[in-house]
């Protein structure tokens, strides 16, 4: 073949032909590379609809499950999501679903023969995530026109496969449930999908820089004179007494370690089996400990510490007609109400070992 006599055959003549001729070129070069591209591209024969492609676009996510438990996530920032409104969403636990829901992918349909029999069980038993995103209805070469906010996608999330490494999964408006995963991650992805609130919420009680704290004031209801505050005084911090008094012999690296723990501090659960009779025995009394921390910004948040029963009881022999059962304290434990949530929580000691101190620790001798 004498590809100079073909080319000098279709060689274009004057300057309208070369430049359908140049077109035409232009086309078939773009036809070659788009096919090139969906080649390379193509990892799957199973069309990939299951996962959210920008995440950064989610702003709620609502799930709920056949027991009764419901909860909404909501994004309030781009640092910020919370739970049900009223409670800080766990940061960890927010960011491992948004990657799931953008990184999950379709593994392998489910067998016709096993289909009925699934769709029965994630009728009875799954979760369904309702995920919400914020888009424009016009978004071409750069150009956003209509936002606006709408359910993207409705996951019916059941258990793992017999392997452990994938989730049966149905998609609200597909028939056929498929078993995702995610690439190159080893485990199953279900786990990742509960409507139990408490899971999600944050246990951060405090995040206080030092330099972000303008007081910090320790009560001590039943030893008021043990009371004391520190004062942010632009330099470090003044330490004064339960009258108000400016102390100077105060050891300096105790007061450190003390406004050292309110860096990162947080609960270890929440106490939901605490019976009216207790309520009344504990939260009806003075507190042990009140913390109080104004913020140059303004803001003041306050921690009341009470004792916790412990899980031992004492029985004591009254006389003949009477017997009186004593539970002690919880050695390792306290309940705390705090200003940030409506919840009791349970603390641990050992992470408030620098902050149940009175006055005469801090202070030489």
């Amino acid at each position: 073949m004498d590809i100079k006599k073909i080319y000098n055959k279709i060689k274009p003549k004057n300057r309208k032909e070369k430049n359908i001729f140049a077109l035409i070129v232009l086309l078939i070069l773009i036809c070659i590379g788009a096919l090139i591209y969906t080649a390379k591209s193509k990892t799957s024969t199973i069309e990939q609809d299951y996962h959210i492609e920008d995440t950064s676009s989610i702003f709620k996510i609502e799930m709920k499950d056949k027991l009764g438990n419901s909860l909404i996530l909501e994004k309030q920032n781009d640092s910020l999501w919370t739970v049900n409104k009223d409670f800080e969403c766990n940061k960890i636990s927010i960011n491992n679903l948004l990657e799931t829901l953008g990184n999950m992918r379709i593994r392998e349909e489910v067998p016709n023969s096993a289909v009925d029999n699934l769709v029965k069980s994630l009728a009875s038993s799954s979760v369904q995530a309702d995920v919400y995103t914020e888009d424009y209805l016009i978004n071409m070469f750069g150009i956003k026109l209509f936002k606006r906010k709408h359910l993207s996608s409705t996951f019916y999330v059941g258990t793992e496969t017999q392997d452990r490494m994938g989730t049966y999964m149905l998609k609200k408006g597909d028939k056929h449930p498929k078993v995702m995963y995610i690439p190159v991650f080893r485990g199953y992805i279900s786990s990742r999908f509960n409507a139990m609130p408490d899971l999600w919420k944050s246990h951060n009680v405090f995040r206080y820089k030092q330099s972000e704290i303008k007081k910090l004031t320790v009560n001590i209801p039943n030893q008021q004179t043990q009371s004391f505050a520190l004062v942010n005084n632009g330099e470090g911090f003044d330490f004064l007494d339960y009258q108000g008094n400016q102390i100077n012999n105060f050891d300096t690296s105790k007061v450190v370690a003390l406004l050292s723990s309110f860096v990162n501090m947080n609960y270890e659960s929440i106490a939901h089996d605490i019976d009216k009779e207790q309520q009344d025995t504990i939260f009806t009394h003075n507190p042990i400990y009140i913390i109080t921390i104004d913020d140059k910004k303004g803001k003041q948040e306050k921690m009341s510490l009470y004792f916790k029963p412990g899980d031992d009881e004492i029985e004591l022999m009254g006389n003949s007609s009477q017997n009186f059962v004593v539970s002690m304290a919880d050695i390792n434990r306290c309940y705390a109400l705090t200003s940030k949530t409506k919840d009791t929580l349970i603390m641990q000691y050992f992470v408030l070992d620098n902050v149940l101190q009175p006055a005469s620790y801090f202070i030489h001798k």
